[in-house]
């Protein structure tokens, strides 16, 4: 889940933002060509095979594997008995429950779907677009998200147990920002193309085909990457540059700094120490 951006940049026609998922264009003309902004963004699954299918046109050829780093990890349980308490919090970072490997989901139940709705409503209480469970302090395979945000509530997908069947296409550089590091944002590299296959929170098959030359579901895609992450243990800033990670290097530390002030018997991962210049 992302956090609170500048409203200031450019037109909608060109700024793709939400409190959650906050979306700048590198290069605004290459990539944006309807004229629709965030809030023309819309998300309709199908009621018969509840799949998102995009426009075939301008995908690049698909993956021939999954990167490790995307892939179902290894060695991943399985929750039978959910188990979590209201209200729900968001966690920040560098919290290690954002950090460890999250569970897959066997029972599709009330109390998952009691889970989903909750972590909606928190979204957005954020204006937000997309929440992952760990982000909750759940840690499970489930993300929720609505790509028109509260504004159009309805076109919320919950989706439970989703892997990267493809993962293909040019790389678009955009600007994140995260709930879980509160006022944070800078550019996050990622994929524009991509094949999803999941389930839905009564347990029933979702394949999701994002990217192409589909404004939207270029948009649904990353929120789903940034969501997909936080499943992994992987946060927002592992993703970036290191000229990137070195504008939000003093405000990481800082968040570090205090965490472990505040639970000093808590074992944490800090930010890798800057490397040295060559010739230093």
């Amino acid at each position: 889940g992302d956090a609170a951006c500048s409203t200031g940049l450019a037109t909608p026609a060109h700024l793709l933002q939400s409190r959650y998922l906050c979306l700048y264009l590198d290069n605004p003309g290459s990539m944006m060509t309807s004229g629709v902004g965030h809030q023309g963004v819309r998300l309709r699954p199908s009621r018969q095979s509840l799949s998102v299918e995009a426009r075939t046109a301008g995908f690049g050829k698909p993956a021939s594997s999954v990167p490790k780093d995307l892939a179902m990890p290894k060695g991943t349980p399985t929750v039978k008995k959910l188990e979590w308490q209201s209200p729900l919090q968001v966690v920040k970072y560098p919290d290690p429950r954002l950090r460890v490997v999250n569970a897959k989901v066997a029972v599709f139940d009330e109390n998952l779907l009691a889970l989903a709705r909750e972590m909606i409503q928190i979204m957005y209480q954020d204006d937000g677009v997309g929440l992952a469970a760990p982000q909750v302090g759940v840690n499970i395979r489930l993300m929720v998200f609505n790509p028109v945000g509260r504004t159009e509530p309805g076109n919320e997908t919950i989706l439970v147990n989703p892997e990267i069947i493809s993962i293909s296409g040019p790389r678009l550089l955009m600007e994140e920002g995260c709930l879980s590091f509160p006022g944070l944002q800078a550019d996050v590299e990622r994929a524009r193309d991509l094949v999803v296959r999941g389930q839905n929170e009564k347990g029933e098959p979702i394949t999701l085909t994002l990217g192409g030359e589909d404004d939207e579901n270029i948009w649904i895609g990353r929120i789903f990457q940034h969501e997909y992450d936080h499943l992994q243990g992987i946060l927002f800033h592992d993703r970036m540059k290191p000229v990137a990670v070195d504008t939000l290097r003093s405000a990481l530390v800082a968040l570090e700094d205090g965490f472990v002030a505040a639970h000093p018997a808590a074992k944490i991962k800090r930010l890798e120490a800057p490397k040295a210049a060559k010739g230093v």
